[in-house]
């Protein structure tokens, strides 16, 4: 079934209303699981009357599948397992992008932080990145700014889009949380180019690979001749007494005559 945003939040109630938003967000954790329904909420989000509201915290959410553990809060917050902690923020249409400070952070993520120092005092100092999230349309402004403000290299500026394509990747070609963490902390002012050029190698890579169909129809003239030669090719490469299937249990010769 279809997540329908404008379904969700009229179950759940106006965002700007403390115990709506909790409900909201307890959704989301809960669909977090499945990235997919995530993405799909994103792309509503971007159309929807409570646009900034229900878009923060479908950000946060999609650090889960990330890898990431999240916490929401007037900044939200992804924390890597390795120390790395980002404060999002996103901008939307025609909104500055505030590098002049510290994103200001709410009672209980400040209360967190005093929890843990103790801890942190006895390891090397945190990592803390501020990752803006921009629209599509702000996306070339927020990253000027990153690049021409930010000397201390304390900003990255990602868009919706390129966070959408990096989430999905993660999924289907299962990046590991350390190759997220890789892409975000080298990608300069702005992921948004690496992510471009790995989605357009990964695209490139999958046109050029040749289908099953494809390497019958170059096999066939070299050993079978007239109508149907490719047909007799692919029945030889796929013999079902000779090809290997795998799954959860592992892999194994199929048997001859299973269909």
């Amino acid at each position: 079934m279809k997540i329908d945003l404008d379904q969700i939040l009229a179950l759940t109630g106006d965002l700007s209303q403390e115990g709506s938003r909790e409900r909201f967000r307890r959704f989301l954790l809960q669909t977090a699981k499945d990235p997919d329904a995530l993405r799909e909420l994103l792309a509503s989000a971007l159309k929807g009357p409570q646009i900034r509201s229900a878009l923060e915290d479908i950000v946060v959410s999609l650090g889960l599948p990330l890898g990431f553990d999240v916490e929401f809060g007037k900044a939200g917050r992804w924390s890597s397992p390795s120390g790395v902690t980002f404060l999002l923020a996103t901008v939307g249409e025609g909104e500055a992008a505030d590098l002049t400070g510290e994103i200001e952070e709410g009672e209980g993520e400040r209360e967190k932080k005093k929890e843990k120092e103790v801890e942190r005092e006895r390891e090397d100092e945190t990592s803390t990145i501020v990752l803006l999230v921009a629209l599509d349309s702000e996306i070339l402004r927020v990253e000027e700014a990153v690049a021409l403000e930010d000397e201390e290299g304390r900003f990255r500026a990602i868009s919706v889009s390129a966070l959408t394509a990096l989430s999905k990747m993660a999924k289907e070609y299962h990046l590991t949380h350390g190759d997220v963490l890789l892409i975000l902390l080298t990608a300069g002012a702005s992921a948004d180019p690496l992510i471009a050029l790995i989605a357009r190698i990964i695209s490139e890579c999958e046109a050029e690979t040749p289908t099953l169909e494809e390497i019958a129809t170059i096999l066939a003239p070299q050993r079978w001749g007239g109508e149907g030669a490719s047909d007799d090719a692919l029945a030889e490469i796929i013999d079902q007494s000779r090809y290997y299937a795998f799954g959860t249990r592992g892999g194994g010769k199929r048997p001859a005559g299973i269909g």
